[in-house]
């Protein structure tokens, strides 16, 4: 999609059938709100989750489901622990996971859309491990080199920093600590709508293009990953801090519930 300047070129599908989608996440608690509201509150899906904290599946199926959408089915699923490395070795865990999914959802992880949301934790995700994911992880339909599906959305610095574009036009650097910065504004998950959505897709294009970046394709994304993590490494390695810029929203575009206008 070409980065677009103006909310007036983007328009959301409300009525957008998308099948089962399986999203991995590193946290506990925020990832899980966050794509919650989202994906029950606004848009109405049928929504499942399961933490690493918990035994089962805890499955949404309940008033907010739309008629028509029982079929358009979102999992938000942690891993075994937060690091980036969790994606990318084999575990008893994520096997588990993959069992349960296809012999109580009847789900084939390689056929159905998968992503991946994580933050650029420098702390306790590797350069390496991060690039290596980054190069693995493309496309959320198919795959190179062996790899599962799976399409990686990384937020600079954590996922705050999508909230964050829901809410404000123009920010793109933040030395103070984001969390405190959001409690602060009193930005509410709870306040994101379909409205600051494509809101925070302005934001992100206004973002990559700043970096020089005017398009992308979220079927091949490996190139505007990379171009990406190289800038905001070397802004961290002198600064200490990263820019935000958040690609959560991306999973809204790659499976067409928000497009541009004809």
């Amino acid at each position: 999609m070409e980065c677009l300047s103006t909310t007036k070129s983007l328009k959301i599908n409300i009525k957008r059938e998308i099948g089962t989608v399986v999203i991995f996440v590193e946290g506990a608690n925020d990832e899980f709100t966050i794509l919650k509201h989202i994906f029950r509150k606004i848009f109405h899906y049928h929504y499942i989750e399961k933490s690493r904290n918990k035994q089962n599946f805890r499955d949404y199926d309940d008033a907010f489901v739309m008629e028509g959408n029982k079929n358009s089915r979102v999992f938000v699923i942690n891993l075994e622990n937060s690091n980036i490395k969790a994606i990318k070795e084999e575990s008893d865990y994520k096997d588990a996971i993959f069992r349960l999914l296809y012999e109580k959802f009847e789900i084939d992880i390689t056929k159905v859309a998968v992503y991946f949301i994580w933050d650029r934790d420098n702390q306790s995700n590797q350069k390496e491990d991060t690039l290596w994911a980054i190069e693995a992880f493309s496309n959320a339909y198919e795959n190179k080199n062996g790899e599962m599906n799976g399409l990686l959305l990384l937020s600079y610095p954590k996922i705050e920093s999508f909230v964050l574009d829901n809410f404000e036009k123009n920010t793109f650097y933040l030395e103070e600590d984001l969390k405190k910065y959001i409690k602060k504004k009193k930005y509410e998950v709870s306040n994101i709508t379909k409205e600051t959505l494509i809101k925070s897709v302005i934001k992100l294009h206004n973002n990559l293009r700043k970096l020089g970046i005017v398009e992308y394709d979220t079927t091949n994304f490996e190139n505007v990953n990379k171009k990406v993590f190289s800038i905001e490494e070397g802004i961290f390695e002198q600064k200490a801090y990263y820019r935000i810029l958040s690609f959560v929203v991306l999973i809204l575009i790659d499976l067409n519930i928000i497009e541009k206008k004809d």
